[in-house]
């Protein structure tokens, strides 16, 4: 199997992911969405992985997704790491899953997600 040109982590079981920190959000339907994408084998277009992670440690910007794009250095494995925080809504949520399977830039919807993370 050739290795994904995306990996999608999806921060849960710390404070993203829950109706404590964020009440009426659908969090089961925002993780079902994303874990959709899931298609190692690109069956369905660009070979995607999701993991869902415990703790991402950027607690104060939950709901974080971190999308690890391979395919910036063609050749190469060393990913480009795209931070998003504050993915609550299904627009954000329906963006992150379109710009995931389209590739490209980061879409004008989701600039105000994207922050500089700790470990990136």
């Amino acid at each position: 199997m050739a290795l994904p040109e995306r990996d999608v982590l999806l921060c849960r079981d710390c404070c993203c992911g829950t109706a404590k920190k964020h009440p009426g959000v659908d969090h089961r339907a925002q993780r079902d969405e994303i874990e959709a994408l899931d298609d190692p084998a690109g069956r369905r277009g660009p070979r995607v992985r999701v993991r869902v992670v415990d703790c991402l440690d950027e607690c104060d910007r939950s709901n974080v997704v971190l999308v690890r794009d391979f395919t910036w250095f063609p050749g190469g494995r060393r990913p480009k790491d795209f931070w998003l925080g504050g993915v609550l809504s299904d627009a954000s949520t329906e963006a992150v899953v379109d710009w995931v399977r389209e590739g490209g830039p980061v879409p004008a919807s989701l600039q105000r997600h994207v922050f500089r993370g700790k470990r990136g």
